[in-house]
């Protein structure tokens, strides 16, 4: 072989070796750089997800305050309402035996033609006799609206964490056959429950305020099947690893996406004006949440909704909670 073609040999292997060191180079490169986007695309979705949960913790918070302030402001006036109007009903009812004994002794001729006669002309005049008849109606509206009142102060109150108990062992299994009975009248011979009940260990917690998330997930389930031909709920335990799961299933109408997106958001509600505070779904995740559990739902239009409940069965006391 001459020299000139031994050069261009060595001078072709040269610039081979050095174009596939720099393909090399360029795939690490091209590796090295997929990756870090990989990381990068994982690290904007866990910084969206935190920024997500912030927004919602700064107005959980914000509610939170506004709910006590509510409350707390609401609460003073429908006291002494609720009190007048009770002193009231016993008032009308004197008033009342007043006008039926003045009435008898008018019919039994009693009174006087000059008295009978006033008592007849009073008795137009005003209206009286309709006036007995409508204000037992007109009470007992006010009182119910009063009740509401007073329904949607607790609530709020509760929302804001006013009233604190104190942890303890809770048996869940307790606390939904009491939820349950407590329901019964709304549920007995309207809807069939279908209870599997697994033996459960006990979870640290708050009995009450557990039992009022089952209590809220079941009447919203009773009100989604309000429509439904044949309503049946399905409640099941278990054990899940280091959580208990609880299973709250309906047959009624499903909910679609953009309503279970907003679900937990205090005072959202798909119940007519009047019949809801849009208040107990928020008031149920705040509760699992500070029970360092989680609440999810999954639902299909027509098909029906189930509620999942986790639950730690040991507590974190180095993890600060941000529910209200």
């Amino acid at each position: 072989m001459s020299d000139e073609a031994q050069a261009y040999k060595q001078a072709y292997s040269r610039e081979k070796a050095a174009r596939l060191e720099a393909e090399q180079l360029l795939d690490d490169k091209s590796r090295e750089l997929f990756l870090k986007n990989q990381q990068l695309e994982a690290s904007n979705k866990q910084l969206k997800e935190q920024h997500s949960a912030l927004m919602r913790s700064e107005k959980m918070a914000t509610l939170g305050t506004l709910s006590a302030g509510v409350a707390h402001e609401i609460n003073n006036p429908l006291a002494f309402v609720y009190s007048n109007l009770g002193s009231l009903n016993g008032y009308v009812a004197s008033y009342q035996k007043l006008l039926q004994l003045a009435q008898s002794w008018q019919d039994n001729e009693q009174l006087s033609a000059s008295q009978t006669e006033q008592l007849r002309q009073l008795i137009e005049t005003e209206d009286l006799a309709f006036i007995s008849e409508d204000i037992i109606g007109l009470l007992a509206d006010s009182q119910e609206g009063l009740d509401r009142m007073k329904d949607i102060v607790q609530n709020l109150r509760r929302f804001a964490h006013s009233q604190e108990t104190g942890w303890e062992d809770v048996n869940l299994i307790e606390g939904l056959e009491s939820t349950l009975k407590i329901l019964n009248s709304q549920l007995k011979n309207t809807v069939i429950v279908d209870k599997h009940f697994e033996a459960l260990p006990p979870v640290p917690g708050k009995a009450n305020e557990l039992n009022q998330t089952f209590l809220n997930i079941i009447v919203n389930a009773c009100h989604a099947m309000k429509d439904t031909e044949r309503p049946q709920l399905r409640i099941e335990t278990g054990v899940a690893g280091n959580e208990v799961l609880i299973k709250i299933t309906d047959n009624g109408c499903g909910m679609e996406e953009e309503v279970i997106q907003s679900l937990f958001d205090p005072f959202f509600t798909t119940k007519p004006v009047g019949e809801g505070t849009g208040m107990g779904m928020s008031i149920s995740y705040s509760i699992i949440k500070d029970h360092q559990g989680r609440l999810q739902v999954a639902s299909k239009p027509g098909i029906g909704t189930r509620f999942d409940i986790y639950l730690p069965l040991e507590r974190n006391e180095n993890t600060v909670s941000d529910s209200f």
